[in-house]
């Protein structure tokens, strides 16, 4: 009779087994229960606001103004991970903390379009009622580091699973209804610190001076000749990130021993956007410059991000929004010899 009994227990254990339906975790929920775990931990008293970001910390209240949609954002910010490490920051100070400071690159506010679908929901719901000059600290959990709108906080947990939560402390340094407006401000605060007249036609954003006069027709450079240049290229800051002349580049630390310096070939063309540097193509506003060029001249192009490298920036040199300055310099052909001897 025991045998029976035993057999009989196995039997229910391996039934039992078979047809048991295992529940699965939804997504995002052992995250979430970490997040509450650590909210209660480190920050017993932070209040959860918008779809469910967390507020950290006494606010700032600042005593400009609203920031409201749409506009452009002026921030500064440090970005840090659950265990208090920076991650990413616009500040030159912290920079130095992590080691990751360099000279050259951009530190200082960083623009951000602030409107739906331009910027992650957790840095909406985080700027959303805040002024300039305010400043806030936020746990955002990793749902809401997405572009993507969704009506609940549930649906965001259940499509959003690839992004990690972060903690951001940001100060609105400044608002931009208008960011080319912005830019063209910009721009003539540059001109005016360095005595330079703009000029009062030509396409809207962009401006040409001519340093020493060229020679012949613009004409003679519009069609698919090669002629050879020196530039420079750099922020209104003054910060040089790129140039084909050594001095420069030394002077202004960004030398490298894996860079032949000196001048470089360009194809014209009947277009500007077809231009060619070496054969690779280039931003619209370095073909502008050219196309505004006679042999032999010299000359400054300034223009909008719009012309060069937009809403996103390029690394950690050009922060988006930027506008540039390239000096270019048409100069004889370097090796005359080897053309010959083709």
């Amino acid at each position: 009779m025991k045998f029976r009994l035993l057999a009989f227990a196995g039997l229910c254990t391996a039934v039992l087994g078979g047809c048991a339906v295992k529940e699965e975790t939804r997504p995002n929920e052992d995250e979430k229960m970490y997040l509450e775990a650590w909210i209660h931990t480190h920050h017993p008293d932070a209040e959860k606001a918008g779809m469910g970001i967390y507020m950290l910390g006494a606010e700032k209240t600042g005593d400009g103004e609203d920031v409201t949609m749409p506009c452009y954002v002026l921030v500064s910010y440090v970005v840090r991970d659950l265990e208090g490490n920076i991650t990413t920051s616009s500040d030159a100070e912290s920079a130095k903390q992590t080691g990751s400071y360099n000279e050259t690159y951009y530190y200082g506010p960083q623009v951000w379009s602030f409107r739906e679908g331009a910027i992650n929901k957790g840095l909406e719901d985080l700027l959303a009622g805040m002024k300039v000059g305010g400043e806030r600290e936020a746990l955002i959990p990793g749902w809401f580091m997405t572009y993507n709108r969704y009506d609940t906080e549930e649906e965001y947990m259940a499509n959003v699973t690839d992004q990690s939560s972060r903690i951001y402390k940001v100060r609105v340094d400044g608002i931009a209804e208008d960011i080319y407006e912005w830019q063209t401000e910009a721009i003539e605060e540059y001109c005016a610190e360095h005595s330079i007249t703009l000029p009062e036609a030509g396409p809207e954003g962009f401006y040409y001076i001519t340093e020493t006069a060229g020679e012949g027709e613009l004409e003679d450079m519009h069609r698919d000749t090669t002629v050879y240049i020196n530039y420079t290229g750099m922020r209104l800051d003054g910060q040089v990130f790129d140039t084909t002349v050594e001095k420069t580049a030394k002077d202004h630390n960004i030398f490298s021993e894996d860079k032949t310096y000196g001048p470089m070939e360009v194809t014209m063309s009947s277009d500007s956007t077809q231009i060619k540097l070496d054969g690779n193509s280039i931003i619209s506003g370095f073909g502008k410059t050219l196309w505004e060029m006679k042999a032999m001249e010299k000359g400054t192009g300034i223009f909008w991000s719009t012309y060069g490298y937009g809403t996103s920036g390029s690394g950690s040199l050009i922060p988006a929004y930027a506008p540039l300055v390239f000096e270019i310099e048409l100069v004889p052909d370097p090796d005359p010899d080897e053309e010959e001897e083709e």
